[in-house]
């Protein structure tokens, strides 16, 4: 320090520092303490203010009573009486900041009409990209953001530039949007009130082919979730057509690809496998691989329903990798499913057996009906070939229960019934179980 005396060593800067701000323990603080207890002026003026706290000659802060040890020896007393003023200072400089007056914040400046409605679009379109993020994990918080992109975009004032189309392109985005989320969350209809909302704005817009492009596709899905597929494939011819002529082959491969599953739930299954091949071939499988995993499922499905079945196994064995890196824990069981039925046909029944139960359990409990009586008629299919007919009846009344719990159509339990009957008059064929599972598999797919 500048003016000191060299032959005292006199405690550092940063010393000084943790010992003002309390940080140092009662042994570190003693030689500082008594080093200030000397008299030192370059120390003291290096700690002023603070320092004329201890070495004044007035009273320091009256300190609260306390039996700690800390207060044994005079030095210590000093150095705790240090800490509570530091501590003082502190809180009064924080209750100092929290009391002064909000004016003293500029308020903003007010937006102009074209900043407030650019400002609300961006907002809008972050809204949707938010909502689809949901769309695997929350489904609910997907169509609460679409929703509020919706709010949003109805309370946009057009500006006089650029009139009023624009912004019923921007709400009929957001009501599709919010369409297709409801969709999602299985509200069906709710789902088609919000899409005939869009299409509604979008009459009044500019005739975006985008935008179109975009509500035939939302639409096509929700047609395919109601069981409409012929009216969904005509939709969906619509949607390909439309991003063909924008130059879109991902979106427009998108479009078979959604086709194609249409058509095999539609039972036909060869134009179903045709459809998903010509799709898979447009699509830019880097951009999104679950879409080429959605597709290769279903491949891989309406391949093993037209009796493709060595096809079948060798797309399975090749497309493991693509269930490991991008499935999730219902993909991995369907694709288990796909291997038991492939097992089966081939009449591999101990791989078979071993694939199904596992499937079975697993769509039980993923609260699956339908697809956990498909795989228990494949399983009793294998059965049937050993002669385990008790294990069989066993396996209808407990899918008997399940349907009528769940109350499920009255078709699909009678269809049961009648292969119960069969089984007690030891008359059930595999004829008869490939039946059953064919009538609850149309079922499923009908329009309720």
């Amino acid at each position: 320090m500048a003016g000191a005396d060299r032959s005292v060593e006199h405690p550092s800067r940063a010393q000084l520092d943790r010992f003002l701000s309390g940080l140092m323990s009662g042994p570190e603080a003693a030689p500082v303490v008594a080093h200030l207890l000397t008299g030192c002026q370059s120390c003291r003026e290096a700690m002023a203010p603070l320092a004329s706290v201890v070495f004044a000659t007035g009273a320091p802060p009256a300190a609260q009573a306390t039996d700690g040890a800390e207060y044994d020896f005079p030095i210590f007393r000093a150095f705790a009486t240090i800490r509570r003023y530091v501590e003082t200072q502190r809180r009064e400089a924080l209750d100092a900041q929290e009391e002064r007056p909000l004016r003293e914040v500029p308020p903003p400046a007010p937006l102009s009409a074209h900043d407030r409605a650019a400002r609300d679009e961006a907002r809008c379109r972050a809204l949707f990209e938010q909502s689809r993020a949901l769309r695997q994990s929350d489904p609910e918080g997907m169509v609460m953001t679409a929703s509020l992109a919706v709010s949003l975009a109805e309370q946009i004032v057009p500006e006089p530039s650029q009139g009023p189309r624009r912004l019923a392109d921007l709400q009929a985005r957001a009501w599709a949007e919010l369409g297709n989320a409801r969709r999602v969350a299985d509200d069906l209809a709710g789902g088609t009130t919000a899409l005939a909302h869009a299409q509604a704005r979008a009459a009044e817009g500019t005739g975006d082919p985008r935008l179109l492009a975009l509500l035939t596709g939302f639409t096509a899905s929700l047609y395919v979730d109601q069981r409409r597929f012929s009216e969904a494939a005509r939709l969906l011819d619509c949607t390909y057509e439309l991003y063909s002529a924008l130059g879109e082959p991902h979106q427009a491969g998108r479009a078979l690809i959604s086709k194609g599953i249409a058509t095999g739930y539609g039972l036909d299954s060869e134009t179903a496998v045709s459809l998903l091949g010509c799709g898979l071939e447009r699509i830019d499988a880097a951009r999104d691989p679950h879409l080429v995993l959605a597709g290769v499922h279903s491949t891989l499905y309406f391949l093993v329903e037209a009796g493709r079945l060595a096809e079948a196994s060798r797309l399975l064995e090749v497309s493991r990798p693509l269930y490991a890196a991008h499935g999730g824990r219902l993909d991995t069981l369907k694709a288990r499913w796909l291997e038991g039925l492939i097992a089966a046909g081939l009449h591999d029944d101990a791989t078979a057996e071993r694939a199904l139960t596992e499937v079975r359990t697993g769509f039980s409990h993923a609260g699956l009906p339908y697809d956990a009586a498909l795989a228990s008629l494949a399983l009793a299919e294998v059965w049937l070939r050993q002669g385990r007919t008790r294990q069989i009846r066993g396996l209808m009344d407990e899918l008997l229960a399940i349907f009528r719990a769940r109350h499920i159509r009255r078709e699909a339990i009678a269809a049961l019934l009648m292969l119960r009957e069969a089984l007690e008059q030891e008359s059930a064929t595999v004829a008869l179980l490939r039946s059953v599972a064919a009538e609850l598999t149309r079922l499923e797919r009908a329009p309720a």
